[in-house]
């Protein structure tokens, strides 16, 4: 009967797949074991979990998803041509923890040596159908990669052209002295092409006589005047096919001309270089202006230290009071404020008041002054108070009093009393001339005695007319 060759995934493959797709974690496919499978043909099985007999084993070199079917999985090993005297009947895929992933049957292949005449390098491939590609790792190391001869051949002749090219563009891309004369330089380039471009370092002053490279003319950029190459400095130049020539390749951007830059430094723009300003260097610039004068700002460079003053008096502050008829004289200049003020024809008029005789809380002028007064203005409410005090007789030292209830501080001054609040003032006029007035204050009562000291009267009721006054 025939032998049937084929893979399968390993229960321990399949468990290892399958946590992975349910974890979202990886699965690695690291090396690959060959065995002759113990001398013969066998049926591997998905509960085996080693090859029969290992020949070899190896890194593997190539891992990739299958660009016709994305979910298959190409792994290959490639025996090298120095290993062998074996046959192969049995290969698996390995992880990093040497479990046995997926096993193949392939039909008998030897793989000879050197030492028996013939050597070869074998490939070793194996597909893997998997439902998830995201949960295998597809990593190698390339350092266990291998080819044939043959291609190494081929790989090392492109290696080698290109590395020629490439020392050759690196040479040519190298600042290089400028060789022949200062008016006929002489360049080493590669082929010329439109656009090509070269940079050298001049030998020497061509004090902007027309010069040529290697026999093209060289020009300012975007015209038919010669530059002005100097000795020791780099340019770069490129190569314009349809004219034949070379063009300075401006080391700057600008359009600046020499009257805009400072006498004496150099700069370079897009039509030249090497250009030597020419604007005055004024550096601070200083002026006094008097009063209406004016002046003109010289041209050219100012380094921001000048100043431009004026002399203009300062008069201070101008303060003054004028009668009819005055006048003040303003002299030039400025003033920083002042206040020139018109007295009345009053404050001008002759007085003798002061401030005890003009009623406070108004003013008046008095020789011209004003003054605030402080006089007490009365208003008087008549309020007539009976006391009936029968059986009693007003003998020499004796009393009578007035009682009444107030919250208000009252003082006793001569013959007047005078309450605080809004001083309130309370006069008593005695019919005799030795009566006087005392107070009694306890707590809120207020009590105003009448005492005479020489005379003595008797009365029943008496009649008592007190003039209120208050203070507006």
């Amino acid at each position: 009967m025939a032998e049937k060759f084929y893979t399968i995934i390993t229960d321990i493959g399949k468990a290892k797949i399958a946590n992975c797709i349910s974890q979202a974690t990886k699965v690695d496919f690291v090396k690959m074991k060959v065995g002759d499978g113990g001398g013969k043909y066998y049926n591997p099985i998905e509960t085996q979990t080693d090859l029969i007999n290992t020949v070899w084993e190896g890194d593997i070199g190539h891992v990739v998803v299958d660009k016709e079917n994305p979910n298959w999985i190409n792994i290959e090993v490639i025996l090298p041509a120095d290993v062998g005297g074996f046959m192969i009947r049995e290969y698996g895929v390995f992880d990093s923890e040497n479990n046995l992933l997926a096993i193949a049957k392939c039909a008998e292949t030897y793989k000879p040596v050197a030492a028996e005449g013939s050597t070869k390098e074998l490939n070793m491939k194996m597909i893997l159908a998997i439902s998830n590609i995201d949960s295998i790792t597809l990593k190698i190391d390339p350092a266990l990669m291998y080819a044939k001869k043959k291609d190494l051949d081929v790989i090392s002749n492109k290696v080698n052209d290109i590395e020629d090219k490439l020392n050759k563009h690196i040479d040519d891309s190298l600042y290089q002295e400028a060789g022949g004369t200062a008016t006929a330089i002489t360049l080493s380039m590669l082929t010329l092409k439109n656009g090509y471009s070269k940079t050298f370092i001049a030998t020497a002053n061509n004090n902007g006589s027309a010069t040529t490279i290697n026999g093209k003319p060289l020009y300012k950029p975007g015209t038919t005047t010669g530059p002005n190459i100097k000795e020791g400095k780099a340019y770069t130049v490129w190569y314009n096919s349809v004219s034949d020539c070379f063009f300075l390749q401006a080391s700057a951007e600008g359009d600046a001309t020499v009257a805009q830059v400072l006498a004496g430094a150099i700069f370079s723009t897009d039509d030249d270089t090497g250009l030597v300003g020419a604007m005055s260097n004024n550096t601070g610039t200083n002026k006094e202006l008097s009063l209406n004068e004016t002046w003109v700002i010289p041209k050219g460079y100012h380094d921001g230290n000048g100043r431009v003053t004026q002399n203009i008096p300062n008069n201070g502050a101008i303060n003054a009071n004028l009668n009819c008829g005055q006048s003040k004289d303003i002299p030039a200049g400025y003033t920083n404020g002042g206040r020139i003020t018109a007295n009345s024809l009053a404050s001008q008029t002759p007085a003798n008041a002061d401030a005890s005789t003009i009623i406070a809380g108004r003013n008046a002028w008095v020789n011209g002054n004003l003054i605030t007064g402080n006089a007490m203005k009365a208003k008087s409410i008549v309020t007539i108070e009976t006391i009936t005090r029968n059986g009693i007789g007003w003998t020499a030292g004796g009393t009578v009093e007035i009682t009444f209830n107030t919250p208000f501080d009252i003082l006793l001054v001569g013959s007047y009393i005078i309450v605080n609040n809004g001083q309130l003032q309370m006069n008593y006029l005695p019919v005799f001339s030795d009566n006087r007035i005392v107070l009694s204050i306890s707590n809120d009562r207020r009590t105003l005695y009448m005492r005479n000291t020489n005379t003595s009267c008797g009365w029943n009721s008496t009649i008592f007319l007190f003039s209120i006054n208050y203070k507006e």
